[in-house]
């Protein structure tokens, strides 16, 4: 953190319970004031428990009208982000298949997707997405996580 103000808000939100910490950071990302942080410590929030329940309050906060959208990424996602090919192949597990429209996140392995079926409880959906459709890509947690559909 570069500023003493964005440092003051990341220390406040620390003490903020887990669950509530994206929350928190909706009501409070005004108060950042390095565009970068913001997408920085989104990003970190994100992986650290962005779910699928708080879908719409994720989409808010990852349409922000703020410059340098990429430091969502760390260095080496931006790499492969840009690495990827123009059409990429990407899992879901869901319930529902009517889940697959709306939803924001998707893995490009499909070893992930099904982990996250719970033992073929879950059905596996696999959309193509073009990469210019593709608004970040995250390799943390060994996802292989793109977002899509913002």
């Amino acid at each position: 953190m570069a500023n003493a103000n964005d440092n003051a808000v990341l220390r406040e939100m620390m003490n903020v319970p887990e669950p509530l910490m994206a929350e928190y950071f909706a009501r409070n990302a005004h108060r950042i004031i390095d565009d970068a942080n913001y997408w920085n410590v989104l990003g970190t929030l994100w992986k650290l428990g962005g779910t699928v329940v708080q879908q719409d309050l994720w989409r808010g906060l990852f349409l922000a009208d703020r410059p340098r959208q990429h430091k969502i990424m760390k260095g080496r996602e931006r790499q492969r982000w840009r690495n990827l090919p123009a059409v990429v192949t990407a899992y879901r597990a869901v319930n529902h298949p009517e889940e697959a429209e709306t939803a924001i996140s998707w893995t490009l392995d499909r070893k992930v997707a099904e982990k996250f079926s719970q033992n073929a409880k879950r059905q596996i959906v696999v959309r193509k997405f073009r990469k210019q459709d593709v608004f970040a890509f995250f390799d943390r947690l060994g996802e292989e996580e793109i977002l899509v559909n913002l």
